[in-house]
């Protein structure tokens, strides 16, 4: 009854946050979830707001940034922040779509059975280090397997889309998610940056697009696809994508790219949350090397597994978990 009274609430104010036909009050808005103003710091942009959960997950906002940084993490928006009658504001949708998914909900349901999905194999390479001879599709196998070792120690049930190196259609990884009943869709790949470029690198995961939102790798249109059958997860998929990239970050100090949105094929058709990580560049002079050190991809999947453990700390907790 609490839970509904809550959400009653949010819909009755919403009237009362808008700024414009499509904008809410950034701050307006996210007190209704609980969030808190907090002190600007030394180097905040001119046009920037603060605030954090009672638990201490803080959000940082500026003026005209098509992201915001959630406990440090930068979270991609289908809109830039906007600014009225000397408030930052945001869209509804990205309000509905990213503010109350990581400060509002938690996703429903156990985790018990989770399908990891190594990328490429057989005749797919993916992308590849020549410098170390090492390729993606070996890359993803071996972090996929140390994932699996980390994840039974949580007590869950670990499948793979394979356990060797063959070639699986896309279709087939995301219809394995389906057949095997899993609660969880992790796809594991690597990066690379333009022919001949060595210096690009980070860290980036990625969750399915929201229907009519724009995908962030489909530069500037505006994007008016059909609700996909893995859009049921929206809520879910972007705080599975921020609880591993915020530990992915925070474990390996890489360049956070971000939590993203596209609508990958191995996602798209999903009946389960589901997110697909970049961990790195192969063509990266500094990052390519790391990768191809067992030490570091242990490291991977070390964050990823806990990761995976926040997410379903949440998925196990009261409503509101971010009052």
């Amino acid at each position: 009854m609490r839970r509904i009274a809550s959400i009653l609430l949010l819909l009755a104010t919403g009237a009362l946050l808008q700024a414009a036909s499509t904008d809410y009050f950034l701050g307006e808005s996210v007190r209704q979830l609980g969030l808190r103003d907090v002190a600007r710091q030394a180097g905040d942009g001119k046009s920037s707001e603060r605030y954090a959960t009672r638990a201490g997950v803080g959000f940082y906002a500026e003026y005209s940034r098509d992201h915001i940084f959630v406990d440090g993490i930068k979270v991609m928006l289908d809109d830039p922040i906007g600014f009225q009658k000397g408030h930052l504001t945001i869209s509804r949708r990205d309000y509905d779509k990213v503010f109350v998914p990581l400060f509002w909900e938690n996703p429903r349901g156990p985790v018990g059975r989770v399908l990891l999905d190594p990328g490429h194999g057989g005749k797919d390479t993916g992308k590849v280090n020549a410098a170390r001879q090492y390729n993606e599709k070996a890359a993803t196998l071996d972090t996929a397997a140390r994932l699996k070792l980390l994840l039974e120690k949580q007590g869950i049930e670990v499948l793979f889309t394979r356990t060797k190196d063959v070639f699986v259609e896309l279709e087939d990884r995301s219809a394995m998610a389906a057949r095997l009943r899993a609660d969880l869709f992790i796809s594991l790949h690597y990066n690379a940056g333009p022919a001949g470029d060595t210096t690009a690198d980070g860290i980036e995961t990625y969750c399915l697009t929201p229907a009519g939102q724009r995908s962030t790798n489909a530069g500037k249109a505006r994007s008016t696809t059909a609700a996909e059958p893995g859009n049921r997860f929206d809520a879910a998929n972007i705080l599975l994508a921020w609880s591993v990239q915020r530990r992915l970050v925070k474990a390996t100090g890489a360049d956070d790219r971000g939590v993203r949105r596209a609508r990958f094929a191995v996602l798209k058709d999903l009946t389960c949350p589901g997110v697909l990580i970049e961990g790195g560049f192969m063509s990266s002079r500094r990052e390519g090397a790391l990768i191809a050190d067992p030490a570091y991809r242990q490291k991977l999947a070390e964050a990823m597994a806990a990761g995976v453990a926040d997410y379903v700390a949440r998925a196990r907790a009261p409503a509101q978990a971010g009052r």
